[in-house]
């Protein structure tokens, strides 16, 4: 039985400004957010919705320290992601959870279930061998794949893919999680297992988790927040 971490987790974004240069115009900036504001907790998994182009992964590299910012702040509780340099920003990094829409970015297709989840632990905790494989148990059955730990992963299909790579992305107990459009291409069951799964996942993890969708279907009644003419408001 996993126990519950809960210790709360707050992420907050103050008048976040992001700037670009337009590709086709020389000397002519375009903003992607001007003054925006919000709040997110690891209370349950926060969805941010937007069109496309509408710079859902811009804020997640933003969020992930990764993409400089022309002004505002950004905290994860104590931290100031938006001020993170040299080692601190790496320790940030090492704490960080990531997942996009093509799994196979972050797997060893050739590896089994059981090796990909291992190798994660390996590098990212300083767990034993007992203590890796008993993480491993305690975690695989959140998301259904007790039953192909040594199968290799080249042979999961889509959906298992997808929660492979989740749980990936969490048995390392990292403070952050951002997903980017991590049901795209699935069908309608294969969508709502995958969200199914990082909802269970998030109510026995510390981290806080923000996915970014154009997929309106799939938030449920988690906290929702749609980027709207350059801001981020919240809608539930």
């Amino acid at each position: 039985m996993v126990e519950k971490i809960t210790e709360e987790k707050t992420l907050v974004v103050h008048d976040l400004t992001k700037i670009f240069a337009h590709p086709s115009k020389k000397d002519t900036n375009f903003s992607l957010f001007a003054g925006a504001s919000f709040r997110m907790t690891n209370n349950a998994p926060n969805f941010l919705l937007g069109v496309s182009g509408s710079g859902k992964t811009t804020l997640l590299r933003i969020l992930s320290s990764l993409e400089p910012i022309n002004a505002g702040e950004l905290f994860l509780n104590e931290i100031a992601i938006h001020l993170l340099r040299g080692k601190e920003k790496t320790a940030f990094l090492r704490n960080l959870g990531t997942m996009d829409q093509f799994p196979a970015n972050n797997l060893a297709l050739s590896l089994s279930v059981r090796q990909n989840l291992d190798y994660t632990l390996t590098l990212y905790t300083s767990l034993t061998r007992e203590e890796r494989q008993k993480r491993i148990k305690e975690f695989i059955s959140l998301v259904g794949l007790e039953r192909h730990l040594e199968r290799r992963t080249l042979v999961l299909s889509g959906g298992e893919l997808r929660r492979l790579a989740l749980l990936c992305s969490l048995i390392y107990e990292p403070e952050l999680l951002l997903c980017d459009e991590p049901t795209s291409q699935l069908d309608h069951n294969n969508k709502q297992l995958v969200i199914r799964c990082i909802e269970e996942l998030q109510s026995i993890s510390n981290a806080l988790i923000v996915i970014a969708t154009h997929d309106r279907t799939i938030s449920n009644k988690n906290p929702t927040y749609e980027i709207i003419d350059r801001r981020i408001q919240k809608c539930q």
